[in-house]
């Protein structure tokens, strides 16, 4: 095909077809073209355009397929012809000037730019895709005029008389095989402009809905190249059915290349608008069920795909698919979480599942994982934790709504930590995130609602160091506090600070000290931030004693790098930066005589060396972890009258603490 295209008869114009070429990406012309756009109101219905023309073209371009391709176009059919809207004008002057440009002047001048010119100044008071239109109609007026006339009734002498004045029964010879093969690409060229037209139609009356996407599409430099596309089509095909055989088919193949670059360009930017579109509207959609739905079931089949599976629950004790209407007007805890899930929480949550009461009282729980990315590993790491439950899962992870993730992690705050979501049987949420209160109280929490956490909070003698030092996290430590031994918890960042701690510790070789380093236990710090969570989501005031102790704690890692403990079986004596708490360990061999004497004891001495060494800070700080949607906008200082500056701070740890 490219060796009789490139050996057709005559010297080409080079320079033509070159530029012509070139236009397409040509930025310092498509921004003159572009510049001269002056839309005026009253513009013409877009839509109605679009189906005059493609009926013209798919009508037209189905005949030349025929001739092209006679067996493949057998049982093919005819066009899918699109009903017009009755009364509707095209801009017939307009269509007609341009009919003149692509069909006369264009060759006649030869010259690219002048004919551009002309062309887009003839169109400036149309808008962007109306422009594309209009250009379109005009190549359809003569690609059509022309083509209808080479299947001709023998009855209808009018008709052939004027094929063989144009010429038609001598080009489309069936023996001439090499000027119906130019005729196909040519052909193929026309339907590909059609379609990358249709994509702008679309997208312009499609983008109306979300203007949010309006800009995925650059219009004015696609209706750039689709002018540019239909002015090479235009002549190409001009030039090959006139007398003069000068340029026939001169570089065709390359212009076929060029204007499929430029639909797949097109088309791609479409279907990326099409996909966005969808989302947003699967978004809304799932937004109004969760706002708002008729029940649980409607709800969680929100999350899921349902149509690609009637049973898309796995129930890990009976190892049994199920439908998800087998929830209907139950209490649903959505387990919600990656593949990180700690053996802890784990644990605790199969320790509730595991009570009759949970059972009895209609409550179940569906383990919802949320996994970025698929892979053999993450298949296999998931299949092994699904097996660990005895609860519902989805049984495969290609089920999990992509759209509904999305709307986990704004609407309910899901990171990287599991969240736990309780939903009655209507579908109402009725605590976003459980997963703290379960933690910190495990089955004594149920049913797991924000009264519940608010009613335990309220209980007289909550002690926040027992909250945190359970026998899970350090082994002996209830022992120790029923005991009234003296507790050191302390934890720091660099290596050095725990050895200066933990050296002067072995110093005192005292056994009713006992001592825990939390610094990379984990659970440890997972069980403080479920503490001031909990508090924050039943709406705890930040200035309560035990707010303000565990927000110390925290901070003082945060901001000094460390803190430290001191303790007296459960009451607190200190609750401080690891600095001057360390700075009196280093010193104990200058105070220790001190203990036992005039009545004082260790925890005594301890806290009047430290009151020596402190100095208090001239600003307040306190750091809170990021719980969106908890955390509140303004906090008055504990300390003055003043209200603190909230700053934003972002870190990384590395996984570790």
């Amino acid at each position: 095909m490219d060796n009789f295209i490139n050996h057709l008869l005559g010297k080409p114009d080079q320079s033509m077809w070159a530029n012509l070429l070139a236009s397409f990406d040509d930025k310092k012309l498509m921004k003159e073209m572009v510049n001269t756009h002056a839309p005026e109101e009253g513009d013409v219905d877009v839509q109605s355009l679009f189906h005059l023309v493609e009926n013209t073209l798919q009508g037209t371009t189905a005949i030349v397929d025929s001739i092209v391709n006679p067996k493949g176009a057998q049982g093919s059919g005819s066009p899918d012809f699109k009903p017009l809207k009755e009364g509707f004008n095209p801009p017939l002057a307009a269509i007609n000037e341009v009919v003149c440009q692509l069909t006369c002047k264009a060759l006649d001048t030869k010259n690219l730019r002048q004919t551009l010119v002309s062309l887009f100044h003839q169109l400036s008071s149309f808008s962007w895709v109306n422009k594309a239109l209009i250009a379109l109609s005009s190549l359809a007026v003569f690609y059509g005029d022309f083509w209808r006339l080479a299947r001709v009734e023998p009855s209808d002498k009018l008709a052939e008389s004027m094929a063989i004045l144009k010429g038609v029964p001598a080009i489309t010879k069936p023996s001439d095989l090499q000027k119906i093969s130019v005729f196909g690409v040519i052909n193929e060229m026309i339907k590909t402009t059609l379609n990358m037209t249709q994509c702008i139609v679309d997208f312009e009356h499609e983008s109306k809905d979300f203007p949010q996407l309006s800009t995925m599409i650059d219009v004015a430099s696609s209706v750039y190249q689709i002018i540019i596309s239909i002015l090479a089509c235009s002549i190409q095909f001009t030039n090959f059915i006139s007398i003069v055989d000068d340029n026939k088919g001169k570089d065709l193949s390359a212009f076929a290349r060029k204007v499929n670059m430029v639909h797949h360009n097109i088309k791609h930017h479409y279907e990326d608008f099409s996909q966005k579109k969808e989302e947003i509207k699967e978004y809304q959609r799932l937004l109004r069920i969760i706002n708002a739905p008729t029940d649980n079931v409607e709800l969680i089949k929100a999350l899921l795909y349902i149509k690609d599976d009637p049973q898309p629950l796995f129930i890990g004790s009976k190892k049994a698919r199920d439908k998800v209407e087998s929830l209907r007007r139950k209490n649903v805890l959505l387990l919600i979480s990656d593949l990180q899930l700690t053996s802890h929480d784990l644990s605790i949550l199969i320790k509730i599942y595991e009570e009759c009461k949970f059972h009895e009282e209609g409550y179940e729980i569906v383990w919802v994982p949320i996994i970025e990315q698929e892979c053999e590993d993450v298949i296999k790491r998931f299949q092994s934790l699904q097996l660990q439950m005895p609860w519902c899962s989805v049984h495969s992870l290609k089920l999990i709504n992509r759209v509904a993730i999305r709307i986990i992690k704004e609407k309910w705050h899901f990171k990287q930590d599991a969240i736990v979501t309780v939903l009655d049987p209507r579908g109402r949420v009725s605590n976003q995130n459980a997963m703290s209160m379960i933690r910190i109280w495990g089955r004594d929490a149920f049913p797991f609602t924000g009264a519940v956490a608010a009613d335990i909070w309220k209980r007289p003698g909550i002690n926040w160091f027992e909250l945190l030092a359970t026998d899970f996290i350090f082994p002996g430590i209830q022992e120790a506090i029923k005991a009234e031994k003296y507790i050191f918890l302390y934890g720091a960042e660099e290596p050095k600070t725990i050895q200066v701690i933990e050296d002067s510790l072995k110093k005192m070789d005292d056994k009713a000290i006992v001592a825990f380093n939390v610094t990379k236990s984990q659970f440890f710090w997972n069980r403080l931030k479920s503490c001031m969570l909990s508090k924050l989501q039943i709406g705890g005031d930040l200035h309560e004693p035990i707010m303000q102790d565990i927000l110390r704690l925290y901070t003082c890692f945060k901001k000094d790098g460390g803190f430290t403990v001191l303790t007296k079986g459960s009451r607190v004596v200190i609750n401080d930066s690891h600095m001057y708490v360390t700075m009196v360990l280093v010193q104990y061999e200058t105070w220790k005589k001190h203990v036992n004497v005039n009545g004082k004891t260790f925890d005594m001495v301890f806290k009047e060396q430290f009151d020596l060494l402190y100095v208090p800070p001239r600003c307040h700080h306190f750091y809170i972890p990021n719980m969106v949607g908890y955390i509140p906008e303004d906090v008055k200082c504990p300390i003055c009258p003043g209200m603190m500056n909230n700053i934003v701070k972002f870190e990384c740890c590395h996984g570790a603490h």
